[in-house]
């Protein structure tokens, strides 16, 4: 699969505002860009999480599978379902 740009993938991730975990159905909410992190809500608990942005587009570039437990390799902090959902919503996994 052909790999997008970082400015490609920022403007992708800019658009996401809520995405949903594949397994469990976890709704992430408020999902936003501040400064070199995504943050947003986990709607069941209330909790917040934020990512990395430059480690979560590494991940998407340098993975051929992308799931929980690879994205572990680049994810850290327990916020590997979030990563994974947004990435899905954002049509890369």
């Amino acid at each position: 699969m052909r790999k997008i740009s970082k400015n490609d993938f920022l403007a992708k991730l800019g658009k996401v505002k809520s995405a949903e975990s594949v397994k469990q159905h976890v709704v992430y909410l408020s999902i936003h860009l501040e400064g070199s992190n995504c943050k947003g809500i986990r709607e069941s608990s209330g909790h917040g999480f934020e990512i990395d942005v430059d480690k979560l587009y590494l991940a998407y570039y340098e993975l051929d599978i992308i799931n929980t437990t690879e994205l572990k390799k680049h994810i850290k902090n327990r916020v590997q379902s979030p990563a994974l959902a947004i990435l899905i919503e954002m049509g890369l996994a």
